[in-house]
């Protein structure tokens, strides 16, 4: 089963923290990406906005992935997200 993942696009400071990540990354024998996500989401938990302990946490998490099972048992609409987004500008 292939897991659909979030997009995040991420616009640093400057070229030398760029750098900076790929080498970390590199050490750790791990994509940017994956590097970057572990950071972030250390970073949640550490400040204490994301945890598998909290209740809120758990029950948005609970909802997503029930929301997720009703997508795939609908199936598709017939329209990509990109047009629902321009028809209901259009309103």
């Amino acid at each position: 089963m292939m897991v659909k993942k979030a997009r995040l696009g991420l616009y640093l400071e400057d070229e030398d923290i760029k750098r900076q990540i790929k080498v970390a990354a590199a050490k750790r024998g791990i994509s940017t990406t994956k590097y970057c996500a572990e950071a972030i989401e250390e970073r949640l938990k550490k400040e204490d906005e994301m945890s598998d302990n909290d209740e809120d946490y758990r029950r948005r998490k609970d909802f997503l992935e029930r929301v997720d099972k009703l997508r795939k048992e609908i199936g598709p609409i017939g329209k990509t997200a990109a047009e629902l987004v321009k028809e209901g500008r259009r309103r």
